[in-house]
């Protein structure tokens, strides 16, 4: 996978023309009624600031880090190489070997020996999380409820493959899928602002969908955006197509689009979410059923993500 050119990539947010005539009529682009006046309100200059709005390309370490992961045996001296290219991510992966919450009993100088006590999954969560937040820093919502969700999900989506008795696909596939997932919000959160804050304020006051919410105003919604950068940005296919189409997992084939689809689902369900409240009635049947799961399995499910979440907390608070 070759690196986008250095400097600011374009990245397309909405169609214009569709979205000013949504704001304009207050339609649904499902030909549903109008959801209230605070939804669809959006000025045709906040819709053109999307379609102009640009961004960093990725950091190179998250580029580097996802080619490693499109392989088997990643080892901790390739991680330590990727952590060198960037001072504040060899910093922070030090502070979280050196805290308290992973027990460290003797001080830790090298990065390398860093990577060795957290291990190669927690330095992909920071890298992640940090470099992300750092490419796409929110401007008008708390980070941390964001990427507890994400790493939830991506926790998750790693029990579900695990588990699963029908996919065949690497673990580290459906991690990396699940943590990118929402990347489309703070992409959104960057070019709307304070109106990204009311749209989400409009969508846990109704407890509908965010991205449900997001169509009707701006004709686009998080998970297309968020796979349009991953797709500028030369992210690996799979996790293109997790990100753009986890709400629409029956219109994917792939098996990671589905484990993040549920998981997303799961920890919704469970309260883990990005701040709106949603929480989805149900997830069909046959969605648990092509990954050779049923819905019986989700206690033990639910059992083995939550010890997680002590370990995201962490990371997050080394971020």
């Amino acid at each position: 996978m070759s690196l986008p050119p250095r400097g600011k990539a374009s990245v397309p947010l909405a169609s214009s023309s569709r979205a000013q005539s949504l704001a304009r009529s207050g339609a649904d682009p499902a030909g549903r009624p109008p959801a209230g006046e605070s939804i669809t309100k959006i000025s045709s200059d906040l819709l053109q600031r999307l379609d102009a709005v640009t961004f960093p390309t990725p950091p190179a370490a998250v580029v580097r880090l996802s080619q490693l992961l499109a392989k088997d045996g990643v080892t901790g001296d390739e991680i330590a190489e990727v952590l060198a290219l960037d001072a504040t991510l060899a910093v922070r992966v030090l502070r979280l070997a050196n805290s308290i919450a992973l027990g460290g009993a003797s001080d830790v100088g090298s990065v390398r020996d860093a990577v060795l006590r957290v291990g190669v999954e927690t330095v992909r969560d920071v890298v992640f999380a940090v470099s992300m937040v750092s490419a796409l820093r929110p401007a008008g919502f708390d980070y941390r409820p964001f990427w507890r969700h994400s790493l939830a999900v991506a926790t998750t989506a790693r029990i579900l493959q695990e588990r699963s008795r029908r996919t065949g696909m690497p673990c580290p596939e459906a991690y990396a899928a699940g943590l990118l997932h929402d990347l489309g919000m703070l992409a959104l959160d960057r070019a709307l602002g304070p109106h990204y804050r009311k749209l989400r304020d409009a969508a846990e006051k109704s407890r509908r969908a965010l991205y449900e919410v997001e169509q009707e105003a701006l004709g686009t919604d998080h998970a297309q955006l968020g796979g349009r950068m991953l797709e500028v940005w030369q992210f690996p296919q799979c996790l293109i197509d997790a990100t753009r189409l986890h709400h629409r997992p029956e219109t994917s084939d792939s098996s990671v689009t589905l484990l993040v689809h549920l998981a997303d689902f799961i920890c919704n369900q469970a309260g883990i979410h990005h701040g709106t409240r949603h929480q989805p009635p149900a997830c069909p049947d046959r969605m648990w059923l092509e990954l050779g799961l049923t819905k019986a399995d989700l206690p033990a499910i639910v059992a083995l993500m939550h010890p997680k979440l002590a370990r995201a907390e962490a990371i997050l608070s080394a971020t």
